[in-house]
């Protein structure tokens, strides 16, 4: 692809920055493309091409990951993570890119018009719980929790049935994201609460961390779901070697799960705790 060739791999290596522009500049790509094709429901077209723009680049990048692994007769989870730090990153930064794709499209447009084009998104939202007022609403932490724990399981079956095919889900996610907070900070906004750039800032700096930690459990539970599903291809069941690697993809589904748990707890502190916060998606709902 073009963009591949103005950003070599080797380039988004050393300089993992170059991730997320790549993640905003498929993002606006994808979207813009989607809406002149497919003007009347151009919401999932828009993922679809955006999850194929990306995934020659993660491609690559998982080949480098399994010929290093493959090299390896044991598996400790810590290792497995500074070893193969950077893929994470990348993975992250190209969904916080398309994220802010999203966001943008949200904030630049007319509310109809966002409406119409990512109907799908907007249908997430105002499908959700609202934020409470409680120091920690347990309810509203198993609500967050099974819906995004069956994200998470989804990623994972997806990566084993399909190999990368749970790009798709994160791309969707990292839609879902943008149009959220986009819709938040500009009826925020319409409310009298700040501008819509500065209430979006507000709101992805408070967001922040639950959010990359949440991906971050996504990516994780891909990256067990591939691994097990190459592992399955390549050795004989039962072997000591496949057995190996269905224990390595059991401790790093765990590891997800245990982040996935980190992300939500802070999430629910965040909705009942952080008052502007509660302002700023109260004005969005008012």
């Amino acid at each position: 692809m073009v963009l591949e060739q103005i950003y070599p791999l080797k380039l988004i290596e050393k300089h993992w920055i170059f991730a997320f522009i790549l993640g905003v500049s498929y993002s606006i790509i994808g979207i813009g493309t989607s809406i002149i094709l497919f003007p009347e429901d151009p919401a999932i077209v828009a993922v679809a091409f955006i999850s194929i723009m990306i995934l020659p680049t993660l491609n690559k990048l998982l080949k480098e990951e399994e010929e290093i692994e493959s090299q390896k007769d044991e598996f400790n989870l810590f290792i497995f993570l500074r070893d193969h730090k950077y893929i994470f990153l990348i993975y992250i930064l190209l969904f916080l890119g398309v994220l802010l794709g999203f966001s943008f499209f949200t904030l630049g447009l007319p509310e109809l018009t966002t409406n119409h084009i990512f109907e799908n998104q907007v249908n997430v939202l105002y499908g959700d719980a609202k934020a409470g007022g409680a120091v920690f609403n347990t309810t509203l932490f198993k609500d967050i929790f099974f819906n995004n724990l069956t994200v998470l399981i989804i990623c994972f079956v997806t990566a084993f049935v399909l190999g990368d095919g749970a790009i798709f889900l994160i791309t969707w996610n990292a839609s879902v994201w943008g149009t959220i907070f986009g819709i938040y900070a500009k009826n925020a906004a319409a409310a009298g609460f700040y501008n819509p750039f500065l209430s979006f800032v507000i709101v992805i700096a408070i967001a922040f961390v639950h959010l990359t930690l949440e991906a971050f459990a996504y990516i994780s539970s891909a990256t067990a779901g591939g691994v097990v599903s190459k592992g399955i291809l390549k050795e004989k069941f039962f072997s000591e070697r496949f057995l190996h690697i269905i224990k390595n993809t059991i401790i790093l589904i765990i590891f997800a799960i245990i982040v996935l748990l980190v992300a939500v707890t802070a999430e629910t502190f965040v909705l009942g705790n952080v008052g502007t916060y509660q302002t700023i998606i109260k004005q969005s709902f008012s």
